[in-house]
């Protein structure tokens, strides 16, 4: 009979403490730990990132998660240093270095874009760049000014200006060395905003100048920077001059604005958004020229002066007075005889030139940078041309023996046609006929400064007074001015410096924006299709042929 012996059993060992019992409970849970924490650290860095207003609350989030994160990590320790340390452990971790690194690196790079932004305008009429003037406008601001563009987000009808304004007044802010702010403001959402800032009619933007405190006001539409220039000059005190246009003896209307015509609409806009106040000056009913005249235009007279209006015109000459004249070949005599008291000469008959005009027109001369004579006129403009010019020049005596010019008259040619060129009395022929026609090149363009007519001695001044010196700028051409040349090559800007230049205005002397052109694409239904289908299909198409390649170079 067998016998069995029964085994003893092994005491009972020590219960695990509570502290093993949690760790352990957490083990079980690190990898809900380890995605709820990575959830919450992504989750709370999106909202830190893209709602500026919960940021507090995301960065709480974010701080959540990193502690569940820890917490998971530190209960599945074991496990951690295993993944850590072993081969498949190391090679992620140099993978996440790797990629904190290029994550860090993309961001430097970002950050330093951002602090030092560059801009680069692609369009063909360069609509995203601030013309020479506006910029020297702002790096010359007296004091802080600050816009406040009132726009309703809602509206799309103001969607496509408030783009433009933004544009532009972003561009203003850059380039001003922080002393121009702006902001947007919903006159419907803060009406009391509106009404403090004197808003009554929106959209519009308003300047302030933050020392003097003086405002205004620019209506939208229209979006351009000339306006914006303008306001800026006015809210600083920029002194408002006035300019006066002769009327009398038919020149160029300053009231006609329509476009291709012959009226100076435009160029007296141009003055107006240089800050100048334009009015019209008839010599017969004022009897005299105002004493705020800072400068007169006179453009393209086609009648006489009377004999009174041409010795208003002569004494107010003479004691120190600034003109513009524009004029054409058929001048009227009793104007070529006022500037010849000063030495110039009108001559007869047109220019034609066949070295630099006009594609098919001879008889407009188109002038390039090299024809320019040094002056501040001239040395910012690019190209310009005058239909229909005649030549300006000085006296002939002066030519021969210049030591027969008066030494208190000056004289600076501004421009001047090419070698090919010649004056000609001809209506018709445009070929050279020697004896009949003057061989150039032509002068177009003159300035005059002299203390007195060349025929006068100029006075001399009491010892508290200073000489007046008289400036007369003479240009052998007015349709260059007009409407339907004004906003072509630097037609306007060569009459708006020569006027600034006359005003002493001479900071404004500069290249002025353009209007923002209208460009319309307009294509055929077939090259509508061929962008569309192209921009639906190739680019896909090419992604898939370059897969295809990858896949059965690794196969």
């Amino acid at each position: 009979m067998a016998r069995t012996t029964a085994r003893p059993k092994a005491p009972p060992g020590p219960a695990p403490s509570l502290v093993r019992r949690v760790l352990g409970w957490l083990a079980s849970i690190a990898s809900l730990l380890g995605a709820l924490g990575g959830g919450l650290v992504v989750g709370g860095g999106a909202l830190y990132i893209w709602v500026p207003d919960l940021r507090p609350f995301a960065l709480g989030v974010v701080l959540a998660g990193v502690g569940l994160l820890v917490l998971g990590a530190v209960a599945a320790f074991p496990a951690v240093k295993s993944a850590v340390t072993g081969r498949r452990g190391r090679l992620t971790l140099n993978a996440l270095v790797l990629f904190a690194l290029v994550t860090t690196i993309l961001a430097l790079l970002g950050f330093i874009s951002f602090r030092n932004a560059q801009r680069v305008d692609t369009t063909a009429t360069k609509q995203f760049t601030l013309a020479p003037q506006t910029i020297k406008v702002l790096r010359e601001l007296p004091e802080p000014v600050r816009a406040v563009a009132f726009f309703v987000p809602t509206r799309a009808d103001q969607a496509r200006d408030r783009q433009r304004a933004d544009d532009l007044l972003f561009e203003f802010a850059r380039r001003s060395d922080k002393k121009f702010t702006y902001q947007f403001v919903d006159p419907e959402a803060e009406p009391s905003k509106a009404r403090q800032m004197g808003v009554n009619q929106y959209p519009a933007v308003v300047f302030e100048a933050q020392e003097s405190k003086r405002r205004h006001t620019v209506l939208i539409p229209p979006v351009t920077e000339q306006d914006f220039t303008s306001a800026l000059l006015i809210v600083t005190g920029t002194q408002q001059k006035v300019v006066y246009f002769l009327t009398g003896h038919n020149e160029r209307d300053i009231t006609d604005v329509q476009e291709n015509s012959q009226g100076f609409g435009f160029a007296a806009r141009g003055l107006i958004n240089d800050n100048y106040r334009i009015q019209p000056l008839n010599l017969s009913q004022a009897g005299r020229v105002p004493e705020d005249a800072a400068v007169l235009v006179v453009a393209g007279p086609k009648r006489d002066l009377l004999e009174t209006e041409r010795d208003i015109l002569l004494n107010w000459l003479k004691g120190g007075g600034r003109a513009l004249f524009l004029l054409d070949p058929d001048t009227p005599q009793t104007f070529k005889d006022l500037l010849r008291r000063w030495g110039v000469v009108l001559g007869e008959g047109t220019v034609v030139d066949q070295g630099s005009s006009v594609t098919g027109d001879p008889r407009t001369p188109v002038v390039q940078r090299v024809q320019y004579l040094d002056h501040t006129i001239t040395n910012p403009l690019d190209v310009t041309f005058y239909p229909l010019a005649t030549p300006v020049d000085i006296l002939a005596d002066y030519k021969r023996d210049p030591r027969k010019k008066p030494p208190w008259v000056d004289y600076t040619p501004l421009v001047s046609t090419s070698p090919r060129s010649w004056v000609t009395t001809d209506k018709e022929r445009n070929e050279f006929l020697e004896g009949k026609d003057t061989p150039g090149p032509v002068v177009l363009g003159l300035v005059v400064e002299a203390l007195a007519p060349v025929d006068e001695e100029p006075q001399r001044p009491s010892p508290r007074e200073e000489q007046p010196m008289t400036s007369i700028v003479v240009v052998g051409d007015s349709d260059f001015a007009t409407n339907k040349y004004y906003y072509a090559y630097t037609n306007s800007d060569l009459f708006l410096n020569a006027v600034n230049w006359l005003a002493k205005d001479y900071a404004l002397i500069s290249i002025r924006p353009k209007p923002v052109a209208f460009r319309e694409l307009v294509m055929t239904r077939r090259e509508f299709n061929f962008i569309r289908y192209s921009s639906w299909f190739l680019l896909p198409a090419a992604v898939a042929f370059l897969a295809l390649i990858v896949w059965w170079r690794h196969r």
